[in-house]
């Protein structure tokens, strides 16, 4: 069995005697250090629960905010990721589609590359046509 044995505090003319490392502004140190902590710990995790509200309420935004926002969005991102931003908005913008939405863009893409060949020929008549009336008028004058 260990035998432990208290000492009494040593009084010095009516007050308590003080370790001779543990001065009054030491401990006075070590009490605002220990506050400080305590404030700095409450502000952060006071801040930090203000950027989680903040992010979630995004979060929100960016769920039920259509296509403009989200390619928006998307855009943002891929700049600040150092990409394209045109090709993020694209993918932001396809990303918030409804799958019938994303199947109507499949198909009029295409049908988009099945019809160019068309489109191009229509175009160069067009063309064909405006350059004989310039010349047609031109002659006239």
């Amino acid at each position: 069995m260990v035998e432990t044995t208290m000492h009494a505090p040593t009084r010095t003319s009516g007050a308590v005697a003080q370790p001779a490392e543990q001065t009054p502004l030491d401990e006075l140190k070590a009490s605002l250090r220990k506050l400080l902590a305590t404030l700095m710990d409450r502000a952060f995790g006071l801040a930090l629960d203000k950027v989680e509200v903040l992010a979630g309420k995004l979060d929100e935004v960016a769920a039920r905010g259509g296509l403009g926002l989200n390619a928006l969005l998307g855009g943002v991102r891929a700049s600040l990721q150092g990409r394209n931003p045109i090709w993020g908005a694209i993918k932001g913008a396809v990303a918030a589609m409804s799958p019938a939405a994303k199947a109507a863009l499949i198909v009029a893409l295409v049908l988009a590359l099945l019809l160019l060949p068309l489109t191009v020929v229509l175009l160069l008549l067009v063309l064909i046509v405006v350059a004989v009336w310039a010349a047609v008028r031109a002659g006239s004058r």
